[in-house]
């Protein structure tokens, strides 16, 4: 005789779990992604207003709009212009150095054993437990030195000196997940390992030499300090240094600042979006224990 005992539907707590956790999920995603981005979206409407709106209502919505703002930051004298060449060419010359210098330091601890190759990776690695507050004091008198105060120079070797460490422990990294078998084919061959690193290396290091290039990127444009002590010169300074163009000694055009900021933003963030399929995979790879 059947057993005709109803029995619990062991499943349905378990729907209802998986069915109120993606709900919980999208909520505190929203609610932070409604944080980060309220000051973006603040600072993108106070462009499109007058000084005037920006101290009467910062928050609301443009009324009107208006791009006289806009106008005036990309039609000043050419200063926007020549703030954003100072900072691509800082910018492409840091990201250049880095690559090559993270480049070669990753083959070398990665693909070619010898005395001490963990404890100057570890050297390294250590660098990412000293921000560029606490070297400021050395690194001036550094650069003093070498006379290398007001160039850009100075700052390109700076900020490509603070980008090595992330750089090496991420390229490291994916290199060291190449097999090894791959070289062992190249040495067979007659190659060596300037061989292996051109021919093998870089054609698979695309994903992980994005990330470099992005994360090293967003650095270098964002970069106050640096500039700030070592450039003196107006017509060398960065995007921004250019903002304290706006601040006066009795005003403020905060809405000039807001547009400033919004105009600069942009080829960063073109340049993330568009190349932004390459970071996890850069990232995840280079993120394997030294």
């Amino acid at each position: 005789m059947a057993d005709s005992t109803a029995r619990p539907i062991s499943g349905a707590p378990q729907a209802r779990t998986r069915r109120r956790f993606p709900v919980v999920r999208f909520s505190v995603t929203a609610v932070l992604a409604a944080i980060i981005f309220f000051p973006v979206y603040t600072n993108l409407m106070g462009g499109f207003k007058t000084n005037g709106q920006v101290f009467a209502d910062p928050f609301g919505l443009p009324r009107p709009f208006t791009l006289d703002a806009f106008a005036s930051i990309l039609g000043r004298s050419g200063e926007f212009w020549h703030f954003f060449y100072n900072s691509t060419l800082i910018a492409a010359a840091t990201i250049l150095l880095t690559l090559a210098a993270s480049l070669a330091a990753g083959i070398a601890l990665s693909r070619i054993s010898f005395r001490g190759r963990s404890t100057l990776y570890n050297f390294f690695v250590m660098g990412l437990m000293f921000p560029l507050t606490v070297a400021i004091l050395p690194l001036y008198l550094q650069l003093r030195d070498f006379g290398l105060l007001g160039s850009r120079l100075g700052v390109i070797l700076a900020e490509a000196a603070f980008s090595l460490p992330l750089s090496i422990f991420i390229i490291t990294g994916f290199f060291r997940e190449i097999p090894w078998e791959l070289q062992d084919a190249v040495a067979i061959d007659g190659g060596g390992i300037m061989t292996f690193a051109v021919r093998v290396c870089l054609p698979l290091s695309t994903p992980v030499i994005t990330t470099v290039t992005i994360v090293t990127l967003i650095m270098s444009w964002n970069q106050f300090l640096l500039p700030l002590i070592v450039l003196s010169d107006a017509d060398s300074f960065t995007i921004p240094l250019g903002v304290m163009q706006f601040q006066g000694q009795f005003t403020t055009g905060w809405n000039l600042i807001m547009a400033f900021v919004t105009v600069s933003i942009v080829p960063v963030a073109l340049f993330y979006i568009f190349l932004q399929r390459y970071i996890v995979a850069g990232l995840t790879a280079g993120a394997t224990k030294g």
